[in-house]
Formats: C-alpha cells, sequence, structure tokens
C-alpha cells in the first residue's frame, strides 16, 4: 500500500504550526463542483443569524472543512486576501484562530480575513478556534481578578520583600513548589503570584503582584523574581504574612509565545469584586467578541481546543488549589469534582449569553482515553476529535470503539445543530523538546479514519493533508470530495446508521441479557456492587453510596479467534453532586487467565489499552467495545464511575471482529479496523446496487482508487476503510 511522501510530512509539520512555508505565486486553487447539500432556502445574512443555511449542516455527505490551514496562512502578512481564498473557499468552511489568547499575532489579521470570508461565503461555516484552559495573561488578563487564575499550592514568605523595581529575592519555606525549564519547549520559567495572607493564614488575592521567576537557589530556599509583571505594580511583604504560589500554565503552544495561565472554573474558586466567577467573567467577554457589534459577529461559532474536566491533581509535593486556601485540592470535595461542575456551568452562562444562533464546541480526547475532557452534554452543539481514535493511536488503533462511542454519544445528546467531527491528524515525539512530527501512513489508513468519521455522522478537516498538485495552498483528500470529479457531499444523505456486522453473528451469551434476565444477574461477578433485576432491566449500583466506582465482572466468553465485541445499552444517574448534563463514564477492559501484563509483553509486542471507554447519561446509549486480543475463553470487566444506579438495557458479545458498513444514497463506506484482511459480501449486503471505486488525483492512492466497478465481493486489508460511488 502507497503511502505519504516525507515532503507530504512537512507540509503538515508546518501546517500544524511549527512554522508555515509560503509561497506567493500566482496560479489559483482548483474549484470543487458542488453536489446538493444542505437546506436550499436563501442563505443567512453572514452574522450567524442562520445556522440551518450552512452547507455543513446538511444532511450530504463528507461533511468537509478547512483547519488552521486557514489561520496560519491568513497570518502571514505576505499573503494576499484573493489567492487565500481561492484556497479555503472549496469546501464547506473554515476553522482557525482570531484572537491572540494563545498565538501572539492571530488578531492582526485574521479577522478581517475571516470576516470577509464570511460576507462573501455565508453558506460556509467561518468558527473560531480558542484556547478554553487558559491564555496568554498579556492578552486582557486585567479582565479577571488574580484569584481567578488556577494557583498550585504554595509556599510562605520568610522575610520582607520590599516595594521594589527590577529583580529580587524572595525567601520562602518551600522552593520545591516552584520550576525553572519548563513548558513544552523546557525553555520556560513559572510565573508566579505573590499576596498577603488574611488573618486566618488564608492567600488573599485581593492584594496581589504577579512575578517572572529568573531562577531558584533550593540550597538558600530563594526565588529570584522579576517585579511587578503582567500589569501589577511591586508591592512590600511582610515576613511571615504573605505567600507565593505558581501559576498553573500550559505551553507556550509557539517558541515566541508565552506560558498561558489556566483558569479557576472550579465553583469554589474566589469571586471577583462584583461578586462574579471566573467562569462569568470569561463567558462574558467571549459574549462581547462574539455578539452585536464584536469584532467576531460574523463569526458562527467557536471550538474550545482544550477544556478539561479535571485540574492537576496532587502529584508529588504540590497540585491545583482551587478554593485558594493554600492546600492542594485537585478541584475536588467531598469526593465532588468541584472544576469539572464549574466548567459545566461556565458553558451554561456562555450559552445563555449567546444563544442558539452560534455553534459552541470543545475537545473530546483529553486524558486517559478521552476521560479527562469536558462533559457539558446537552449545553455545546457537539465537540473535536483531535486526532481518530487518539493523536498517537495510528499503528494499531488500539481505541477504536472509545473513538466511536464518544462521538456517538455527543450525536445522541448534543444542542442542535449537532455539529462533532474528526481532525485528521496523528503525531510521534521528535528529537527536541515540543517537538512533534507527523508519521507516513498508508493510504488505507487515512481513510479508516475518515470512514469512521461518516460512520459517527461527524464532519471532517484535517492538520495532515495529501501532497498538493503545485499552486494550491494545501491539497484537499480524494475522499472529501469524490477524486478527479470534486464533488461536495457525493454520497448524499445516509440511508441509515452505520451497522457493526458482529452484531449479525451469534450472541456468545445466548440471549440472557437480551433484554437482561435473572441467569445475566447470576453470571456477573460482583463484590462492591448490589444488582436487581425487573421488567427486563438490571439495575446495578455501589454497595458504598460514596464510591467513587464499582464493577462487574463477566467471565467465560468464547472467542475462538481471538476477536470479541461487547454491546452494551445503558443509561445512568450523573456522577453525585454534578449536573444533569454531566454522564458517567464506563470503562471496559478485557480479562482472561494466563493473559499477560504490558509490561511483561515482549517488546515490540502490540500492547491492548487499559480499557475502552464510553458515556452514559439519563437516556440510554449503545456503545460497543472491540477487542482484537480476547484468548480462547475470556472476560470481560464493566467499571461504572461514581456509585448511583446504572440501569442496563441490553448486554450482549460477539466472537467477530468490528467490521463496519454505511450506506448512502450515492455511495457506502466500509471499515475494517481488525489486523486481518475482511471480505464484505456487497451483494447480501445491498442487493440490486452496483458500486465503483472513486478516481484517485495525481499524488493520491491511485492503486485503491482507480476508477474500478466492484462486484458482489470485496476484501480490504487490516486497518482500512474505502469509499464507493453508487452506480446503481
Amino acid at each position: 500500500m502507497s503511502c505519504m511522501s516525507q515532503s507530504t510530512v512537512r507540509a503538515a509539520w508546518a501546517i500544524a504550526g511549527v512554522w508555515v512555508g509560503l509561497w506567493c505565486g500566482a496560479a489559483g486553487a482548483e474549484g470543487a463542483e458542488k453536489a446538493p447539500v444542505g437546506s436550499a432556502r436563501p442563505a443567512g445574512s453572514g452574522n450567524g443569524a442562520a445556522l440551518a443555511d450552512l452547507d455543513i449542516l446538511g444532511e450530504d455527505c463528507p461533511r468537509v472543512f478547512f483547519f488552521r490551514a486557514s489561520e496560519g496562512f491568513a497570518a502571514n502578512a505576505r499573503m494576499e486576501y484573493p489567492r487565500w481564498e481561492r484556497s479555503f473557499e472549496r469546501l464547506m468552511g473554515i476553522m482557525g484562530k482570531a484572537l491572540d489568547e494563545e498565538v501572539i499575532g492571530r488578531e492582526t489579521r485574521n479577522g478581517e480575513f475571516f470576516t470577509r470570508f464570511k460576507r462573501s461565503h455565508p453558506r460556509q461555516a467561518v468558527l473560531l478556534h480558542y484556547n478554553g484552559n487558559a491564555r496568554d495573561p498579556r492578552w486582557h488578563g486585567e479582565r479577571f481578578a488574580a484569584g481567578q487564575w488556577l494557583y498550585y499550592n504554595g509556599a510562605r514568605v520568610l522575610k520582607d520583600v520590599p516595594a521594589e523595581a527590577g529583580e529580587s529575592e524572595i525567601h520562602v519555606n518551600n522552593p520545591a513548589l516552584f520550576r525553572v525549564q519548563t513548558g513544552r519547549y523546557r525553555t520556560a520559567n513559572e510565573d508566579v503570584g505573590l499576596c498577603e495572607l488574611d488573618a486566618s493564614g488564608r492567600p488573599d488575592w485581593s492584594r496581589c503582584e504577579q512575578v517572572q521567576l529568573v531562577s531558584i537557589d533550593r540550597q538558600r530556599k530563594v526565588l529570584r523574581v522579576k517585579r511587578g509583571c503582567y500589569g501589577t505594580a511591586p508591592r512590600s511583604f511582610a515576613g511571615g504574612r504573605a505567600y507565593a504560589a505558581a501559576h498553573v500554565s500550559e505551553g507556550p503552544w509557539g517558541a515566541k509565545n508565552n506560558l498561558l495561565w489556566a483558569y479557576n472554573y472550579s465553583t469554589r474558586c474566589p469571586k471577583d469584586s462584583r461578586g462574579r466567577t471566573c467562569g462569568q467573567v470569561h463567558a462574558e467577554h467571549l459574549a462581547e467578541l462574539l455578539g452585536p457589534g464584536g469584532k467576531l459577529e460574523a463569526f458562527d461559532g467557536l471550538e474550545f481546543d482544550v477544556l478539561h474536566h479535571v485540574c492537576p491533581p496532587l502529584r508529588g509535593n504540590r497540585g491545583s488549589d482551587c478554593d485558594a486556601d493554600g492546600q492542594a485540592d485537585g478541584g475536588v470535595f467531598d469526593g465532588v469534582n468541584e472544576y469539572g461542575r464549574g466548567v459545566i456551568e461556565f458553558c451554561r452562562e456562555l450559552r445563555r449569553r449567546l444563544g442558539e444562533r452560534r455553534i459552541l464546541q470543545a475537545d473530546c480526547t483529553l486524558g486517559a482515553e478521552g476521560e479527562a475532557a469536558q462533559r457539558a452534554f446537552g449545553l455545546l452543539n457537539g465537540v473535536e476529535s483531535e486526532g481518530w481514535p487518539r493523536l498517537r493511536d495510528y499503528t494499531h488503533f488500539h481505541d477504536w470503539s472509545g473513538g466511536l462511542n464518544r462521538l456517538g454519544y455527543w450525536r445522541a445528546n448534543s444542542r442542535g445543530p449537532v455539529l462533532s467531527y474528526v481532525n485528521h491528524k496523528f503525531i510521534m515525539p521528535g528529537e527536541k523538546p515540543g517537538q512533534t512530527l507527523m508519521p507516513e501512513l498508508p493510504f488505507g489508513v487515512h481513510r479508516l479514519v475518515f470512514a469512521a468519521a461518516v460512520m459517527s455522522d461527524a464532519a471532517i478537516c484535517y492538520s495532515l493533508p495529501p501532497a498538493d498538485k503545485g499552486g494550491e495552498l494545501i491539497g484537499v483528500w480524494d475522499e472529501l470530495w469524490m477524486g478527479e470529479e470534486k464533488k461536495l457531499g457525493y454520497l448524499g444523505k445516509p440511508l441509515g446508521p452505520a451497522v457493526h456486522l458482529a452484531m449479525e453473528r451469534p450472541d456468545v451469551l445466548k440471549g440472557i441479557g437480551l433484554p437482561p434476565s435473572p441467569q445475566l444477574a447470576g453470571r456477573l461477578a460482583t463484590g462492591d456492587a448490589e444488582l436487581s433485576v425487573a421488567d427486563g432491566v438490571l439495575t446495578a449500583r455501589a454497595k458504598a453510596d460514596k464510591a467513587a466506582s464499582f464493577r462487574l465482572r463477566l467471565a467465560g466468553l468464547a472467542c475462538p479467534e481471538g476477536e470479541l465485541v461487547v454491546r452494551l445499552k445503558a443509561s445512568a444517574d450523573p456522577p453525585r453532586g454534578m449536573p444533569r448534563e454531566c454522564a458517567r463514564i464506563v470503562k471496559v477492559s478485557l480479562v482472561e487467565p494466563g493473559r499477560p501484563a504490558a509490561a511483561s509483553m515482549p517488546k515490540g509486542a502490540e500492547r491492548p489499552p487499559q480499557y475502552l471507554m464510553a458515556y452514559l447519561g439519563e437516556r440510554a446509549f449503545e456503545a460497543t467495545f472491540y477487542f482484537r486480543q480476547a484468548g480462547p475463553m475470556a472476560g470481560v470487566d464493566l467499571e461504572f464511575e461514581s456509585a448511583g444506579p446504572v440501569r442496563i438495557e441490553a448486554l450482549t458479545a460477539h466472537a467477530h471482529g468490528d467490521a463496519m458498513v454505511r450506506a448512502f444514497e450515492r455511495g457506502a463506506v466500509l471499515a475494517n479496523p481488525s489486523k486481518r484482511p475482511y471480505t464484505f459480501d456487497l451483494g447480501r449486503l445491498w442487493p440490486g446496487r452496483a458500486f465503483r471505486r472513486l478516481k484517485a488525483t495525481r499524488g493520491q492512492d491511485t492503486a485503491a482508487n482507480d476508477g474500478s466497478a466492484v462486484g458482489d465481493s470485496l476484501t480490504l486489508q487490516a486497518l482500512e476503510g474505502l469509499f464507493l460511488v453508487r452506480t446503481r
């Protein structure tokens, strides 16, 4: 199978933001012939007022748009608007940065370019890419009270600190709580907040100064700092009655950019002088920018590139201090995640201010298997999957099921109109700190990602582009617009949901979980849960009211060929103390006698994931869990977050690979996530229909996409997807 060239990898790396190589020739980009897409009503006014008129919200698939390449080229002072427009008008929209919250300089030209684009192309989506976790404090940092930034637990200042400009020495009782040579590139020193202690010994952030750490003398317990930074003035502090804490930060995202300060979204966050939380201040600022009269009022919405459900817990000697009492708490109080709860309330406030005429999205793949991502279900219109199924999961697609389950749950539980998307991107570490490269991959792997997106009703953009044709600023993948024919929405409307072919195979449980029966309850081993069966529903809950989780084990699943798909349909109450929008996570892992632990497996052997995840909420959701390394007699553990009841409506198991198909009006999409070839019986699946392959453009997969007709039987190799055009 053909692979991308190294030159393409370099181009992808450039577009990802390491640098943007730009040549300013005169050649324009080729345009696309548009198949009928979306609503036939007149387009909106270009101010975000008519979301229903956007092509990307129509039913015809695939739904595709340009990602941040549009931003990078727009920001280059040598780029003229007409050439930029010719390149980025070819799909259904654009997304990029137009503010300086993360990358300095994006505000100079991008807002003007994007707004002009929206006025000229009202049916195309124009979306803001925005960091939801943190911002450069130099960008409107004065809007937030000092206590509304998130700090680590800090140290007591031992000696008097004079109010002086320049640099000062700060004597502290614990210099181990501070870091130099840190950040993405290991070149940044932390920013530090200094404040007085109140009469009870708690930090008083209303009396503070921000400083930059210069060096640490750990033996003398001295911090050397630059005084009066980020709009503050040097203050005097009394020894024994003052406090120093490092900001929780991320980045910098770009070697010339600053560390970003994390917002304290916790419900325990100190309020400002007007009684507002950090989330309320932030929502007010964004509403000013995107609302009537705002500089980004033409935009259709925004995507929070990162927006965590959790903040840094206690690791070693420090962790997040959300209630500003000087102690690490990780945002959790009495077992309730008050930080995650505050993130949901921030999204609720932003939705209240912006109303229904803006698309709001956020990342869903943060943390281990995505469990650290925000859970503002019903408040956001959808999510980004940055790297599908995960940024580094390109060799094995271990998290195939987790990726499908995340997008599937958001599809069923987003606010309308629903718009989630896959950002096609894989990375591997480079030689230098903070450097990432994009791997060379077979074309079939790229198609497998695109297939998963359309199976999940997700739109597609990409940071990993194909080779350009010369004169293009960025190439377009053939699968996104029918290869040589360049027709958007060429598959047409889906004729039904995607089909897991494993579900057509016998149920290893012989139907005792469809619906759940007392026999199923008898098969489930548990030591920390209570089970009951009534009216075809199995209800499970933890024995301890405040348990963080509980577990069920189902053993004795015969898998003669080593592949297993488990189907679970269930609903659940929210985690304890959380609003109803917050879903719970179920983690399903494979267990079997004698199966070696990942750490003991031979070097180079495929290492299975610790678990696959899905969300469960008030409405029943059907999730699948695909395991490729099941033994002849396997078992699975189901671990449910929090202690409250989980209601299981179906549980089946199928000894088969998770091959999938989906039919459309004018085509079909196939996916084989197995490590073995899989033969699809098209004649049985769709009797009376005929299909052909796409016709590839130069530089893409001319072997798989040769335009030829396919017969009633078609075999895909391991980890391969395929898009077909219907001819009858």
